[in-house]
C-alpha cells in the first residue's frame, strides 16, 4: 500500500472510530456539549500499558489501548479521565492496566 493510500485508510478508520466515540459518550449520558472535550481526551491523553505481573510500564497509543481493554472499557477510560485528570482501567483477565493521564490539562 502506499503512503496516499495508507493516509486514506487512517483517515477513514479515525472518522470510524469518532462516530463509534460519539454513539458511546451519547449512551451512557454525556451532553452533546462534552463530546468536543471528550473527542479531544482520547487523542491527548497519556496511555501506559502495565504489565500486573512483572510491574513492566510502556506508553502506548490509542489502539493497542483498545486492543487490550477493548473499546467500550477504553471509552469508559477517557470519560472519567477528561473530567477527572486521570483514569486506570484492566483488560478482561486483570493481567494489564491502561494508566489514562490528562493531568497535563490541569497544570
Amino acid at each position: 500500500m502506499n503512503k496516499k493510500n495508507e493516509s486514506a485508510a487512517m483517515l477513514q478508520h479515525y472518522k470510524e472510530l469518532k462516530e463509534r466515540c460519539v454513539a458511546y459518550f451519547l449512551r451512557i449520558g454525556h451532553p452533546k456539549e462534552e463530546l468536543d472535550q471528550l473527542w479531544r481526551a482520547v487523542h491527548q491523553a497519556k496511555l501506559t500499558l502495565k504489565n500486573e505481573k512483572t510491574g513492566k510500564k510502556q506508553c502506548i497509543g490509542i489502539d493497542r489501548a483498545i486492543e487490550v481493554l477493548g473499546e467500550e472499557v477504553f471509552l469508559s477510560g477517557i470519560s472519567r479521565c477528561a473530567f477527572h485528570a486521570t483514569a486506570v482501567r484492566y483488560d478482561a483477565e486483570g493481567k494489564f492496566s491502561v494508566d489514562f493521564d490528562l493531568y497535563h490539562w490541569w497544570k
